[in-house]
């Protein structure tokens, strides 16, 4: 069988940004405490670790207390099952459907990983901006990492190729 471009896509990117987002969390994970915080670009960026145990953004941590690791189980097969229907309907010679799905399922995989380890996932990346009016107002975002972004951009690229124009076929 002859490798097409979505193969190669997915096969690299996928493995890839699950391999850059457990070394980030692994370096937090070995030289941060929870709630340390390291200084990236004052005023702006922070690296906080966080030990998130609930879903998305923290959501739900009391009321999934205990099971939130086979919910996040569950809603990964069905994402993981959707990825697979798409990537395989989509073209042969496609490059961003692949890689929008390569990210979203590197994301997913990244977090599956943590909570199958761990039991939580490893937070860390905390944007955010101090105001000038008024004075001193915190500006924040919530704290994610690497395969949070790997799903948001990947999430990103599949509404763009969405509005692409098909070939007919």
């Amino acid at each position: 069988m002859k490798l097409s471009s979505k193969h190669w896509v997915i096969m690299l990117a996928a493995p890839l940004m699950v391999a850059v987002d457990q070394a980030a969390k692994f370096l937090v994970h070995s030289r941060m405490q929870p709630f340390d915080t390291i200084t990236v670009i004052p005023g702006y960026l922070n690296f906080y670790y966080l030990r998130n145990s609930g879903l998305i953004f923290g959501l739900f941590t009391r009321e999934l207390a205990g099971i939130s690791t086979w919910v996040y189980l569950g809603i990964n097969l069905v994402a993981l099952g959707i990825i697979i229907h798409l990537f395989f309907r989509s073209e042969d010679r496609a490059v961003l459907l692949p890689l929008a799905l390569s990210l979203v399922l590197a994301g997913a995989l990244g977090n599956l990983i943590d909570r199958l380890h761990w039991g939580y996932v490893v937070d860390f990346i905390h944007m955010f901006y101090i105001s000038k009016s008024p004075p001193g107002h915190l500006h924040s975002w919530a704290i994610y990492n690497v395969a949070d972004l790997c799903i948001t951009f990947g999430i990103g690229l599949l509404l763009i190729d969405s509005f692409r124009p098909r070939r007919a076929q």
